[in-house]
């Protein structure tokens, strides 16, 4: 079974246009799909996660509904095959 991420319209410049990418394999986490995102669009690992290899504070990641915050993070696992991930949108 594969995985599809859908993007933000904001991540599409780092991950070559597409906001939807559909990953081979069966990752167990969230972090296991992200690892697989990132070996083919390498330049959204900068913009998910931060420098300690935790999902950025405004980016928002959701397994079947769940923030995957409030869950395990990148450990929670994926019930489903679709993932989805946004930046906050913040101004003043």
């Amino acid at each position: 079974m594969s995985v599809t991420v859908h993007l933000s319209g904001y991540l599409r410049p780092f991950s070559g246009g597409e906001t939807e990418v559909h990953l081979d394999g069966e990752p167990a986490t969230v972090g296991d799909a992200l690892e697989s995102l990132f070996k083919l669009h390498r330049a959204l690992r900068d913009r998910v996660l931060n420098e300690q290899g935790e999902i950025r504070q405004h980016v928002n990641i959701f397994v079947g509904g769940d923030d995957v915050k409030r869950i395990k993070g990148l450990l929670t696992p994926i019930k489903g095959d679709e993932l989805h991930i946004f930046n906050a949108v913040s101004g003043g």
